[in-house]
């Protein structure tokens, strides 16, 4: 594992987590333009799934943008990313199954920060039904160590409210069972920013022959609609060949 200078991250990271309001203002600016940029010459299915105490609708945005390149978009069903992790991603590994085989082909899935970190489970468990992932902004490595020790904060009270109404008993280590240490077997994008306030960027990146790396300059709640963002995912969705 390639060792990667890290980030201490405070409250004034999690501030300047506001600059996200204009980086989604200069997203809607180029909404126009959407149209006039083409359709992908082949078209995808395309799961998303939202971060930590989101839901499907941050993703409404980004998903109109993929849309307008010719995609077929579905949703996680998830209205605020808190329940257990178990839950969800069995619940996600249901969404996967039923969509690979209504759309006879493999999904793209795509998961902002504690959704990358669902993507990149779900490929490990449903090779079969997943062509490759996209992960923005998520913290593979250790998530538990490298977060912002107030979103880490909200994340130990979320576990001790599921684990009094649910019985859940998982480890913060492994994302309640969810989060495995080796890398899917299927192509891996990783979206990162050094400018993010909520997650160390040096844990949003590990190595594996079918992953591939890309900083750009955003928040991280702006990854969705940063402008670099949206050029790498049309880049390994509509030019990449085999995952390269």
């Amino acid at each position: 594992m390639r060792e990667a200078e890290t980030t201490d991250l405070s409250f004034i990271n999690l501030l300047q987590e506001f600059r996200a309001v204009g980086e989604f203002v200069k997203f809607a600016g180029h909404a126009w333009t959407w149209r006039l940029g083409g359709r992908a010459a082949k078209s995808q299915s395309i799961l998303l799934i939202p971060g930590f105490l989101a839901g499907d609708a941050t993703l409404y945005p980004f998903a109109n943008w993929l849309r307008s390149r010719g995609h077929q978009v579905f949703f996680s069903g998830i209205l605020a990313n808190t329940d257990c992790p178990r839950r969800v991603i069995e619940r996600l590994a249901n969404i996967v199954i039923e969509r690979c085989a209504q759309a006879r082909r493999k999904l793209v899935v795509i998961g902002h920060s504690l959704g990358g970190i669902y993507a990149r489970e779900l490929a490990r468990r449903l090779p079969e039904c997943i062509e490759q992932v996209i992960l923005l902004g998520s913290p593979i490595r250790d998530p538990h160590k490298h977060s912002n020790p107030y979103v880490k904060m909200l994340a130990l009270m979320t576990r001790r409210i599921r684990e009094t109404g649910h019985g859940c008993t998982g480890e913060l280590a492994t994302i309640c069972g969810v989060h495995g240490a080796d890398a899917p077997h299927i192509p891996e994008t990783l979206i990162y920013s050094k400018s993010d306030g909520v997650v160390d960027w040096a844990s949003c990146i590990e190595d594996g022959p079918n992953v591939r790396a890309f900083e750009v300059d955003s928040t991280h709640c702006g990854l969705p609609y940063n402008l670099d963002t949206l050029r790498i995912v049309r880049l390994r969705i509509e030019e990449t060949r085999h995952g390269l």
